[in-house]
């Protein structure tokens, strides 16, 4: 691409836009980054404060993740990984009111007396159940293949911890497509670990061939050094109020700068849109309403991350673990407690550990807009109950998402081959973001890079195409 040509305006710095501005970079394209917030980072933030490191979005990385470590890799940043601590041996989940350990070794986890011997028979069973439909709820597609206790005392919590999500209400296509693929494949998720597994085909969800890690200075050190990266391609306190098509190709944008109040307007033959789904679902509306209506149909329901510190004699539970999720079943008030200085090595002071809650998203919304003081009060009562925690904590911090992660269901499908459809009526348009391939860090990078990667090529087939016109003159 030429340096004189307009800049690819890429609509968003939440690290979907980020990374999607970098790539484009990279391969040799000029971005203007447009953002609203004053930081950029989106849904990574990180505090420091009084010697404690606390993440209030996503916390970690899971290696091997081929998108994410080549992007460290190119910023830089190989040397300020880090691993998760040793101390790490168990997960725990909540059932009769307590907080219950349980191997990371899968085979192990499933055959605990935590499951009862009609749960263990029943998953037993799975390699002769039929396959399912191409899509269903995450809970009808577990019901059935592995039974209620499995749904109640696994999936259930682990959607709760990681999508803030209901699993009666989720497509197990969109959230969890491997498992499915596995049973569309073979007829059996067991078969098909198996036989991927002696074709020497490591399956990527096996846990024990993962790896999570972060960053020494928290997830916020990617999103910085990104943005770094852009240098004053970035701009900040920029609210894209509208985006119409033109005749003749490419795009107005209409600009406000918050800082100034000031309203302008850029023009851009190219546009990356990388904001949330109800944000793309604004700028679409007026020339793409159907789609628009789809992107705004995806819930997002509000979440509260609630952090406490504590000198370690405070705490009775031996913290030896990822955390604990809490089962719907269970009735809890939060959706599971995260050992962070556990977790990772910096994220407390000596003789003191952090731990971080999750309150609301789709189990319990209301929960996630109570007032600061009850928020707490709330999360210190179940800190006590499940983990034995005593006394005032020594550090407290909390963060309201109003609008957090996105929760996709079974209509998700049709949305996303509505939004490729839109990028072929509008060649210049490519649009990315959590909702697209899943809301781990390592998916919106895998998304993102493939969106710009997309957009160079057909940037490189314009290019000839006019060459070619013109040779032909």
């Amino acid at each position: 691409m030429s340096s004189h040509s307009s800049p690819i305006a890429v609509l968003g710095a939440g690290i979907s836009g980020l990374t999607a501005a970098h790539t484009l970079q990279r391969l040799g394209h000029r971005v203007i980054v447009l953002d609203r917030r004053a930081t950029p980072g989106g849904r990574i933030f990180t505090s420091h404060q009084d010697g404690f490191l606390a993440e209030h979005g996503p916390n970690s990385m899971i290696s091997p993740a081929i998108g994410a470590e080549s992007l460290i890799e190119s910023l830089g940043l190989t040397h300020e990984r880090i691993d998760k601590g040793d101390e790490v041996r168990h997960r725990y989940l909540v059932r009769q009111g307590r907080a219950q350990a349980l191997s990371l070794n899968p085979l192990r986890f499933f055959s605990s007396k935590f499951f009862s011997l009609r749960g263990r028979a029943r998953l037993l069973a799975e390699p002769f159940i039929q396959r399912g439909p191409q899509d269903e709820s995450i809970a009808d597609f577990v019901r059935r293949r592995f039974g209620q206790e499995l749904l109640d005392y696994v999936f259930d919590p682990l959607v709760g911890g990681l999508y803030a999500g209901d699993p009666n209400r989720l497509s197990m296509a969109a959230l969890l497509p491997r498992l499915k693929q596995l049973e569309m494949q073979y007829g059996s998720v067991i078969r098909g670990v198996v036989a991927k597994a002696l074709a020497g085909i490591e399956p990527r969800f096996d846990p024990r061939k993962r790896q999570l890690f972060s960053f020494r200075q928290g997830m916020t050190t990617l999103a910085q050094r990104l943005a770094a990266s852009l240098g004053s391609s970035l701009r900040s306190g920029i609210r894209v109020e509208a985006l119409i098509p033109l005749a003749n190709g490419g795009f107005q944008l209409k600009l406000h700068d918050c800082h100034r109040d000031y309203t302008s307007t850029l023009h851009a033959k190219n546009v990356v849109i990388a904001l949330p789904a109800y944000a793309a679902a604004r700028l679409l509306t007026p020339f793409a309403p159907d789609v628009a209506c789809g992107l705004s149909g995806i819930e997002h329901p509000p979440l509260a991350v609630v952090a406490l510190g504590f000198h370690r004699r405070q705490v009775a539970h031996p913290l030896d673990g990822l955390g604990v999720l809490t089962p719907t079943i269970e009735q809890r008030n939060v959706l599971g407690f995260l050992f962070s200085s556990t977790l990772f090595s910096g994220r407390a002071p000596d003789n003191h550990v952090l731990l971080t809650a999750y309150v609301g998203g789709a189990r319990q919304p209301a929960l996630a807009q109570l007032p600061r003081n009850e928020l707490i009060a709330l999360v210190r009562a179940e800190a006590q109950d499940l983990l034995g925690v005593c006394g005032e904590p020594v550090f407290e911090n909390l963060r309201y998402w109003p609008q957090s992660l996105p929760q996709p269901d079974l209509g998700h499908a049709a949305r996303i081959e509505a939004l490729r459809n839109l990028e072929l009526e509008y060649p210049g348009l490519a649009i990315t973001g959590n909702y697209i391939a899943g809301v781990s860090t390592s998916a919106c990078i895998d998304a993102a890079m493939a969106t710009a990667e997309r957009l160079d090529i057909h940037l490189q087939t314009s290019a000839k195409s006019r060459l070619a016109s013109l040779n032909s003159l």
